[in-house]
């Protein structure tokens, strides 16, 4: 059986699948220690996590993700792949949140995702248009059933590439990098990515428009130029 049903790996782990095991494992040995159930320390407690490399955050330029929207326009035959892939890209929602999303979810021109990572609801604003378009795709169909193999069918082809593993995620890696760029603040990203940690959100950073800027004029090469 297979690491993700989480007894071993027959193909190798990720670094990060082991890392999550040993949280799973710390965790059960702690409730069982509290419980009264066992009478030993947790033998595992001192075990390190292994140190991961940040993985490489890619997003969409605009001719790419026209060029996205077009492809599933034009070969997808679900009915919501179209709709989630631009909530995503409105809100930076993961996949799954936007998935869950339900007529009552949509009030007063905010989109409210719930059972998010975070444990914690959050809403966001959206365009007249696509609020419209979401409450009346929702009256119609009923719930947004589960897209996200007709998103990947989709994606392949495209010409497309960016890290395995990230496919619909790179969609809110989108939005929060459009965010940055077009002058988006960092506080206000986080509480709209609903990341617990301004850590988390700092990855985006970097594409702010006054860093890129502080590239050019505060390099030494500038002196050297004056």
């Amino acid at each position: 059986m297979g690491c993700r049903a989480g007894l071993h790996c027959t193909e190798g782990c990720s670094k990060k699948t082991l890392n999550n095991h040993l949280g799973y494992l710390n965790a059960v040995y702690n409730q069982l220690n509290r419980l009264n159930e066992i009478e030993f320390d947790n033998p595992i407690r001192n075990v390190e996590m292994i140190r991961l490399d940040e993985r490489e955050l890619s997003w969409l330029t605009i001719e790419e993700i026209r060029h996205l929207l077009k492809t599933i326009e034009e070969y997808s035959q679900n009915p919501h792949v179209h709709l989630l892939t631009r909530i995503c890209l409105a809100t930076g929602a993961r996949w799954g949140e936007a998935e869950n999303l339900q007529l009552r979810h949509i009030q007063e021109g905010k989109l409210t995702f719930v059972n998010t990572k975070s444990g914690k609801s959050r809403s966001v604003p959206v365009s007249k248009e696509l609020f419209e378009e979401i409450r009346k795709h929702l009256k119609n169909h009923g719930y947004f059933s589960f897209s996200l193999s007709a998103f990947r069918r989709a994606l392949d082809r495209t010409d497309i590439n960016f890290p395995s593993g990230q496919a619909a995620h790179v969609l809110r890696h989108t939005f929060a990098s459009h965010f940055i760029m077009n002058g988006g603040d960092i506080l206000s990203l986080q509480k709209i990515l609903g990341q617990s940690t301004i850590a988390m959100t700092m990855r985006y950073s970097h594409l702010s428009a006054d860093h890129l800027k502080d590239a050019i004029s505060k390099s030494p090469m500038s002196n050297l130029a004056s």
